[in-house]
Formats: C-alpha cells, structure tokens, sequence
C-alpha cells in the first residue's frame, strides 16, 4: 500500500473515494466506515485512500497507535493508499478551503466518506452537513456514517477506550477495537535479567504508551507462528530502575530474536507491577503467571481473535 505524506508530496492525480478521520485505534465504527467507503470505491472503479492525520492533535493526548500502525491496518481493511496529513499545516484552514483545496484539488477526491462527528476547518468549524455541502459544490459527494454503540449500549470512541486501556481493561478495548490491542516494535537487547531467572524475555521499548503497569496475559506474533506468552509493561522495579518498557516471555520457545520486528497482542490483564523483596520471589510468582497462561489460553483458537 502507497503512504503519502502531506504537505509534502505532490498531488496524487488521480479519483478516489478518501474515508476521512484521525482513526486513533480504528475501532468497530472506523471499520465500519472504512468498509462503506472500500464498497463506494469498488461501485466507482475507483481507489480507495484513507486521509488520517500526523503529528500532536490534542495536548496531552496519548494515541492508541502509531500511524505505521494504523496504516498497517488500513491496508489489511482494503485501503489503497493512505495519506498522512500534518494536523499543523491544516488545523486553521477554512472549512471551504479544507475540503476546495485539500480534498479535491489536492487529494482528487469525488466521494468523501466520514463519521457524524466528524469535525474539521479552523476552531472545528466545520462539521458532517458542511462537509455534504462543500462536496456538493466542488462537483463530488459525501457519505456520512452513523452511529455505532458497543454492545453495552455505550458509544464507541477513541478516548472510551484509550480510559479502558490505562485501567488494564483490555479484553473490552478489544471488543471495541475489533481486535486485541498489540504492541509492535523491533527486540533490543535487555539486561539478562530474565534469563537469570530462567524466563528469557524479548524487550521492546513502548514510549509513551496509554497502557496500565502491569502484567498480561498475551499471544506473540514471531513470523508466521504465534506464542502464549507474559508480558510485562513496566520498568521492572525488582532490579535497577529503567524506562517503561515491554517484556515477553514466549512459551515453548527457543532462539534468539534480538533486532526481529514483532508484535504482541494483550489478551488479558493479571496484576500489577510490584517490586518484590527478593528475585526468587519474583520468580515464583513469574511461574504462577505462566500456568495462569497455560490454562486459560487452552486450545484457544487465534483465528477466532483475528489474529493470523
């Protein structure tokens, strides 16, 4: 899948049908969104592109995901191309130049496909009847989505789950998501200490992740196979202090990993990260966790979570 990146490449030149929207997470109500504008493409003989946004939205806000993520996910959504629009360069446009200059001009958009709440222009001026109607008069179309509630009722957003995220709630920011929560990045090499407690684990930085301290249930992705496997999310304050960072430790593997890319699904919540009195202790309770794992992953099936 082709990723532009605005304003720094030239204009695409060619129609399309753009799904618009931050897509923090691509929850159940941005695949529904992306699936709509993937059929409205394919009834044009048309491309379908995704016009998300880049750099800091809100002060504060962590985000769900990183855009090569999202990208990553739009791609498996059917997405042909996706564009990455510096929120900077945009954020105090108008709402006639946005969609005039931006979406069509720009972007060669002829159908444009967004949310209801879906806000856009200088101060957010700009909202889904403006958008129909900016559409309209530049020759093209909008289609607005409805409403998508969770199966509680509740509405599904972007913040209800980053909140689900940072209580460790990840089995319903799942739900929501439409598929569990994962981590990605490239295993660097740790201090060793796991491996003194006979639990080798792979450890990936995090940043700023909206996730709780803690520990995970998790299912590892490593090439085409995927592992049961504990993650901590932490700074592992039973050693010397170190920034928050993630730890797998794959069950029923064996090998060296450091420099591979991998991705690691949370599953499930298990406690908190405490700092134990002793390493013993703290792999006695590394051994509890694992036969945790062990019996609650039982035959679990990974297609039936969507996970390949």
């Amino acid at each position: 899948m082709q990723i532009y990146e605005y304003p720094k490449e030239n204009r695409i030149g060619k129609d399309c049908v753009l799904a618009l929207g931050f897509f923090d997470g691509v929850h159940i109500a941005h695949r529904d969104l992306i699936k709509a504008a993937r059929a409205l493409a394919d009834e044009r003989g048309v491309e379908l592109g995704i016009l998300t946004f880049g750099g800091e939205i809100k002060s504060g806000t962590r985000r769900i995901y990183s855009d090569a993520q999202k990208a990553e996910i739009f791609e498996a959504l059917g997405a042909d191309f996706t564009v990455i629009y510096d929120f900077s360069a945009i954020k105090d446009m108008s709402t006639e130049e946005f969609v005039r200059k931006i979406l069509i001009d720009e972007l060669c958009c002829s159908v444009a496909v967004a949310g209801y709440n879906f806000r856009f222009g200088k101060g957010a001026a700009g909202d889904a009847s403006a958008l129909t109607a900016l559409m309209r008069e530049g020759g093209g179309e909008a289609h607005i989505r409805e409403k998508i509630t969770a199966p509680d009722g509740e509405a599904v957003s972007s913040t209800r789950i980053r909140d689900l995220l940072a209580l460790g709630e990840v089995k319903l920011a799942s739900e929501l998501l439409g598929l569990p929560y994962y981590i990605k990045g490239r295993v660097e090499k740790g201090r060793g200490e796991g491996r003194t407690l006979g639990f080798p684990t792979l450890n990936m930085p995090v940043g700023e992740a909206v996730l709780k301290r803690g520990v995970y249930r998790s299912a590892t992705a490593v090439g085409e196979r995927i592992y049961p496997s504990l993650t901590n999310i932490g700074t592992c304050p039973t050693f010397l202090a170190r920034p928050s960072h993630a730890e797998t430790y794959l069950i029923d593997f064996s090998g060296d990993l450091y420099g591979e890319d991998i991705r690691v699904y949370l599953l499930d919540f298990l406690r908190e990260e405490i700092a134990f009195s002793s390493p013993n202790e703290l792999k006695m309770q590394i051994n509890i966790d694992k036969n945790r794992v062990i019996s609650e992953n039982g035959d679990e099936k990974w297609q039936e979570l969507g996970l390949k």
